[in-house]
């Protein structure tokens, strides 16, 4: 891998950047910040030690004394302070919009680090900012709020009221605390740390909203007193005047959007509606994240996709369960599925959850701006209510994998920065540079010109290539920002700009930060010396579009040694224009529309239905499944077959990427690993097998697997639990798939469930899995038959 720091002498100070959108930050040491707060936050709130709860003010400490860093020259150029403390004399709510796409931050049964803590904006960052705030500004806790609209927050507050055998509110999974419950986010000890670091001659105790939050009681901004509030912007329907819908200029995917009035303000016609809802400066806290449908989340996606409300319905009555952004159309929506997350959309039929075809058996889809007209469509709705805007990135650990709170793939990389900018376009460009290059500027250039490439930020990527009978991978130059062209149609909606220039203070090496052609640097002793990533960041989900040299080089090696098709696979689904690159706005047909409706749809029925953890985990991974395949279903379906590709392409990357050698499963002489490609036989292989068991072995069958699904719920309601020592869904010993398919096979009777499978996929290294059946049979492939049919 490169030289991490490239320097370059000074010839002329007229080189530092000094044009287009200011961008200010601050590099502290990433250890110092957030490492350890989950298992210190864990003791204190078990064990009441104190010691605990003092390193973590201490590491909160630590980030609020050096934000000034970051904030104070941001100030020097654009005079926001005096700006915001306008806004605020106008009666307007300092309203602090974190990331909690799904905040399983604080565990509800151990107190310790839950499943999403390293997605979710830290609460140690919104407690320093808001003291900033407090202090440099002068602004008191009760001008201060707290709003976000969480995709995950009403399924949180269903799964945990029935934890804790009372209503936990949305707001009170915010809050991480409702009395003597713990689970959530944790803004209850971001409180708690405020409350102690303010003077006593204070009155505006930040403490005060708290019992708002845990009793749902909603006041609007105007009414709010002397309280700190939390808002849940997702809640509309409850009482429809706490919505407005409001113009989109330039509208694309939507030419009116409703949104919170804690956001956007009241009625400009009714002045009664102006003293509640009085508007606010919103202070954008996004954390830096690789993304499953786009590139990063960051500034741009936490605003674009974050406040548009999941519990807004199409009509007025307060019982309308018909939403319009989110889905499923039950009384707790868990996504945004019906916001155009890729260009084209898929008409869903909203009973069987599949897509609708026309006469002709093509799917029926609408052609829209996509994820990019999505998020440019509600912040120029909220740019165009004057609502002043301050962007402050968290990216003190980037998020690398995955942006889901589900799959413990997510990546803490610690690279200590923290980002302010009025700009969102600029702010994200500079972040999705900072994450993809790896080659110095000097070398990049050249080789951009050489190349003909479009930008120089640049990162070394594996590139596959035939070596005898296997595939290697030597080193390549790619860049996901080739294909990516959010920014540029941002810029030209007059969301922002994409010129920029970057001040600050890099706390590592006691040097100013600066930028020298967009590129991050640091300046000492007459030299620029470049900052850059050691890491590669990618997001499997969208690893065709992000590692595009790599996949593509692998398919045609693959192809040409194994007589695949599969680079042909690859252009037939996603080369919509032919030109043989796959750009972020070639999506397919639209299979993330339908891949969020059956989410939805499977997360229901986990909440809600008997045994729902399982049925519901079963129908999730099932339906991709069949609908991968027309031979799979009888309706003959395939609308999933992308999704597939790309999951596929991703196994075959990590595969070659494992430290292990083995020997492929189907091509004679090939192996696969330590940086060596598998055969796409061998790919689909595994992964079918993978699906179905989650292992590649009979001994190590996975819980959450098809088969580990179906053999749960067989045991738990028709074996009384014999083998998974529980009648409990969420408890089952972790050997009891193994232990069982020992005794079945010791002569014991079979649990009375059969699992249908496609052919060829019965039994793993040659062993019988007991309760599997092959079929060709349509109607009967991946699915379960006990006392029910799944």
């Amino acid at each position: 891998m490169p030289t991490f720091y490239s320097k370059m002498p000074i010839t002329n100070w007229n080189y530092v950047d000094s044009t287009g959108a200011p961008i200010s930050g601050v590099r502290m040491d990433a250890s110092k910040a957030y490492a350890k707060i989950p298992e210190l936050l864990q003791k204190f709130i078990n064990n009441n030690d104190i010691s605990a709860w003092i390193k973590i003010t201490d590491k909160i400490d630590y980030i609020y004394s050096n934000l000034n860093y970051a904030l104070a020259p941001l100030d020097e150029e654009t005079d926001f302070k005096s700006k915001i403390k306008y806004q605020i004399s106008l009666g307007k709510k300092l309203l602090f919009k974190p990331n909690l796409v799904a905040p399983f931050v604080i565990d509800a049964e151990t107190h310790g680090e839950g499943p999403g803590a390293a997605i979710c904006t830290e609460w140690p960052l919104m407690a320093a900012l808001m003291r900033w705030f407090h202090d440099k500004l002068n602004i008191s806790y009760f001008q201060m709020a707290i709003g976000e609209a969480a995709s995950f927050t009403f399924a949180m507050s269903y799964s945990y009221s029935k934890i804790a055998k009372k209503n936990i509110t949305t707001e009170a999974v915010m809050e991480g605390r409702s009395s003597d419950f713990y689970g959530g986010w944790g803004f209850f000890f971001a409180r708690k740390y405020l409350k102690e670091h303010h003077p006593a001659s204070h009155k505006d105790n930040p403490m005060n909203g708290y019992e708002d939050s845990i009793s749902g009681r909603f006041l609007p901004p105007g009414k709010a007193g002397n309280r700190l509030m939390v808002y849940d912007l997702n809640k509309i329907q409850d009482d429809i005047t706490k919505g407005r819908t409001v113009t989109v200029p330039g509208g694309v995917n939507f030419k009116e959007i409703t949104l919170h009035k804690v956001i956007v303000g009241g009625d400009p016609q009714n002045n009664d509606d102006l003293r509640n809802y009085p508007g606010c400066v919103l202070i954008n806290v996004p954390k830096t994240k690789m993304h499953a449908q786009d590139l990063i989340t960051n500034a741009i996606k936490n605003i674009g996709i974050g406040l548009y409300p999941s519990q807004c319905a199409i009509g007025k009555d307060k019982n309308d369960t018909t939403w319009k952004y989110a889905c499923p159309n039950t009384a707790n929506p868990i996504l945004k599925a019906k916001l155009p997350h890729s260009p084209w959309v898929l008409s869903i039929d909203s009973n069987t959850n599949l897509p609708i075809r026309d006469k002709n058996g093509k799917y029926i889809a609408a052609k829209t701006a996509g994820m990019s007209g999505t998020q440019a469509d509600v912040i120029r709705a909220v740019q165009n209510q004057n609502v002043f805007m301050l962007h402050i990135v968290d990216a003190i650990n980037i998020i690398n994998i995955s942006h889901n709170n589900y799959d413990g793939a997510s990546v803490r990389v610690p690279e200590g920065y923290v980002w302010a900018s009025l700009d969102c376009v600029a702010l994200d460009l500079f972040c999705a540079r900072y994450c993809f290059k790896t080659l110095p500027m000097c070398q990049a250039l050249k080789l951009k010109e050489k190349n003909n490439w479009p930008t120089e930020f640049v990162h070394h990527v594996p590139a596959a290539k035939i070596n005898g009978r296997n595939i290697s991978s030597i080193i390549g130059f790619d860049s996901p920002l080739f294909r990516y062209n959010l920014y540029h149609y941002a810029e030209e909606r007059g969301i922002g700009q994409q010129n920029y220039h970057v001040m600050g203070r890099d706390l590592l090496t006691k040097t100013p930060l600066a930028s020298l052609k967009g590129h991050l640097v640091r300046i000492s002793m007459g030299k620029f010396f470049e900052l850059m990533t050691h890491t590669l960041y990618y997001n499997p989900s969208t690893i065709l579009h992000n590692l595009q040299l790599t996949i593509l080089s692998y398919a045609k090696a693959c192809d040409k040694l194994t007589g695949s098709s599969l680079y042909k696979d690859f252009m037939k689904y996603f080369d919509e224009n032919h030109d043989g690159i796959i750009d972020f706005d070639e999506k397919a047909r639209g299979y993330e529309t339908a891949q969020f409706q059956i989410l939805s749809y499977a997360s229901d029925i986990k909440l809600k239905a008997a045994y729902g953890s399982l049925k519901g985990s079963f129908i999730e991974i099932t339906m991709y499944a069949k609908n991968s395949n027309k031979n799979y279903n009888h309706l003959g379906h395939d609308f999933t077959k992308e999704k597939i590709l790309i999951q596929g392409a991703a196994m075959a990357f990590a595969m070659s990427q494992s430290k292990a050698v083995k020997k492929d499963l189907f091509v004679p002489g090939m192996s696969y690993g330590n940086g060596m490609w598998p055969s796409w036989q061998t790919v689909l292989y595994m992964q079918t097998t993978s699906t179905i068991y989650g292992s590649q072995s009979s001994k190590d069958v996975t819980l959450n697997s098809l088969y580990g699904t179906a053999f749960q719920y067989a045991d738990k309601v028709l074996n009384d639990g014999a083998y998974t020592k529980s009648i409990d869904e969420m408890i089952s010993d972790p050997k009891s798939i193994n232990k069982y398919i020992e005794s079945v096979s010791a002569g014991a009777a079979p649990l009375n469930f059969t699992l249908y499978v496609p052919m060829g996929y019965g039994k793993l290294s040659g062993v019988n899995i007991p309760n599997v059946v092959e079929t060709e049979d349509p109607k009967k492939i991946y699915t379960a038959h006990f006392n029910a049919v799944w």
